[in-house]
């Protein structure tokens, strides 16, 4: 009989993108998972005037964002004015083109709306493509806490007045907006109460820095224009003029007040580490390093010193057989289930599935 041999590849899907911070973070979930490649993103907009239908952030933000992101992006003219079916109608022929070259999946973002999950699994049913959900089920508030953890920087760019103050559009998406949030809205917007624009999340190669510069209040709803700004209009705990980091720069290499933190955190990774003792290492008061390192680093310190510690641990993994609880204490998790917890959320297994695919494939599979 003739062989035959089977070549396994990901699941090649498009992520509906609204440039909000549920789209970023399911994107950013696909993204850690080897059984999925992402190509590209896709955005319905105005035809009259090229700003997006949900929350009136102009086309050339979202671009901005697709170039941080390295993907390509489609954008999709439709008529507003027209019915929920027209509308669909001209989805369903943008992704038409997707399919006919064998992109068989759509991700969209929402976590718990029946209806809109049934009304996308339907639409794109009918050109045989199928509707993924990453976020489904996520109970908001941990959401919105993930995303918060995540480092995950997003603007409120729109609100339903009816149920969100009007003077919340433009507030920076933090825990002091959802602490401001009336009782009964969702943390995260799940009912289109708001909706945010991100400037950066994890995997991005680039921030793409903004400001809120007015806000419009039209019937029901209150926009938040969002412009480009440059970095250094950006405030930080540096004196006097602040250095711009050129796109696709490592800001370790290109600024030497975080390569000498990165250098310590990389002496003393098994030591207890916090953002106020490095501060030192950086000439800087506490409050000062804070600000200075998630401008040029798009995160907390908190978070990338958690990346940072999962990365050797990686390479451990790779290279020596000690017991899981073993490598985790040394590079500065006291805790086994802190550190397989912290394991799991950077690069989407456990440490022990990281070693077998390792031993297995020989590819390593490094954190985002």
């Amino acid at each position: 009989m003739p062989s035959s041999s089977f070549r396994w590849r990901p699941r090649q899907a498009l992520v509906w993108w609204t440039g909000g911070k549920d789209s970023a973070w399911a994107l950013y979930l696909l993204q850690q998972d080897p059984a999925w490649d992402v190509l590209g993103l896709i955005a319905p907009v105005s035809e009259t005037n090229g700003r997006a239908l949900l929350h009136g952030v102009r086309s050339e933000m979202l671009e901005q964002q697709a170039a941080a992101l390295g993907l390509p992006l489609q954008l999709v003219p439709v008529d507003w004015t027209t019915s929920q079916r027209e509308r669909e109608a001209a989805y369903q022929r943008a992704l038409s083109a997707a399919r006919a070259e064998g992109l068989e999946f759509v991700v969209f973002s929402n976590l718990s709306s029946e209806p809109r999950r049934e009304r996308k699994s339907l639409g794109v049913g009918r050109i045989g493509m199928e509707a993924v959900f990453p976020l489904w089920r996520r109970d908001s508030r941990e959401h919105a806490k993930e995303l918060e953890a995540a480092g995950v920087s997003s603007w409120v760019c729109s609100v339903d007045t009816g149920a969100v103050p009007a003077e919340l559009a433009g507030k920076r998406y933090d825990e002091v907006f959802v602490d401001a949030l009336p009782k009964a809205v969702d943390p995260v917007g799940e009912n289109n109460e708001f909706h945010t624009f991100v400037e950066w999340a994890p995997g991005w190669h680039r921030r793409v820095p903004v400001s809120a510069t007015r806000r419009i209040e039209v019937y029901d709803f209150a926009f938040a224009e969002m412009e480009l700004v440059d970095q250094d209009e950006r405030p930080t705990g540096d004196a006097g003029a602040v250095k711009t980091l050129p796109d696709g720069a490592d800001p370790f290499s290109y600024f030497e007040r975080l390569a000498r933190v990165r250098r310590y955190v990389d002496e003393h990774l098994v030591e207890d580490l916090d953002g106020d003792s490095v501060a030192e290492v950086a000439a800087m008061s506490p409050g000062g390093f804070s600000k200075y390192f998630r401008q040029h680093v798009g995160t907390t310190f908190v978070v990338w010193l958690a990346h940072r510690r999962v990365e050797r641990a990686c390479r451990l993994l790779q290279e020596h057989n000690d017991a899981v609880g073993q490598i985790g204490y040394s590079v500065g998790f006291h805790s086994e289930r802190t550190f397989r917890r912290t394991f799991h959320d950077h690069v989407g297994c456990s440490p022990s599935e990281y070693r077998k695919r390792w031993l297995e494939k020989r590819v390593p599979v490094e954190p985002a």
